[in-house]
């Protein structure tokens, strides 16, 4: 015989638990009642100090007024979840910037480069997400947009995910690396610890609040 499925509301629902102010009302009257038994069988000869009893209802009073307000904090911060994750929902099908890895895989992807005024060298740097360098190649200092990979820059690296960034110098002086931006197509936008999180194409996976820029698709 298959076995039944309990219907929804009966006995799942009888077997939610209570929540945190209903819980707080039932420790409230269990300290009430705690306390009228400590008054009441307290020695006659020697009574317990009112303020005592002042100051353990003023802890508990405390207590219950910290323990409701991390509750209506996390429905409100639920609530702004919810709300950035529907308004980057109207990001799915277009093209964002943002600074975090590049998948390289039958396409060339759009840089947006930054390279140090003053900077008398400039090298593009491709690493593994394992930190291991996977190649560098030199572009022009006043270079703002590139492709990647490209001839004479990164053709024929494996497919996979990379990071980039632009390590520039000038002189003497040591060099100063800066995050490469780059586009990626949003497919999904999720719910993460962290708050609403876009899903590029290739699997790309970063906080909604990590965007740059957003534009319409582009077409070769």
């Amino acid at each position: 015989m298959d076995a039944l499925t309990p219907l929804a509301g009966t006995a799942v629902a009888s077997a939610t638990p209570p929540s945190s102010a209903a819980k707080i009302a039932s420790d409230f009257d269990t300290f009430l009642t705690l306390l009228t038994a400590q008054i009441r069988n307290q020695d006659p000869l020697e009574p317990a100090d009112s303020t005592a009893y002042t100051a353990q209802l003023a802890t508990f009073s405390n207590v219950e007024q910290a323990v409701q307000t991390n509750e209506l904090l996390t429905t409100m911060i639920g609530r702004m979840d919810q709300g950035q994750a529907s308004t980057a929902a109207s990001w799915i099908g277009l093209d964002v910037r943002h600074a975090g890895p590049v998948r390289v895989g039958g396409a060339a992807t759009d840089l947006v480069v930054t390279v140090p005024p003053g900077a008398d060298r400039a090298v593009l740097v491709a690493s593994l997400p394992d930190g291991s360098e996977a190649g560098r190649w030199p572009i022009p200092t006043d270079t703002t947009a590139l492709t990647w990979p490209a001839p004479g820059r990164g053709e024929g690296v494996p497919d996979g995910t990379y990071r980039l960034h632009v390590e520039s110098s000038a002189g003497q002086q040591e060099n100063v690396a800066m995050p490469v931006s780059h586009y990626g197509r949003v497919e999904e936008v999720v719910l993460g610890p962290s708050g609403a999180e876009l899903v590029l194409h290739g699997g790309i996976r970063l906080p909604a609040t990590s965007m740059e820029a957003i534009r319409s698709p582009q077409t070769s």
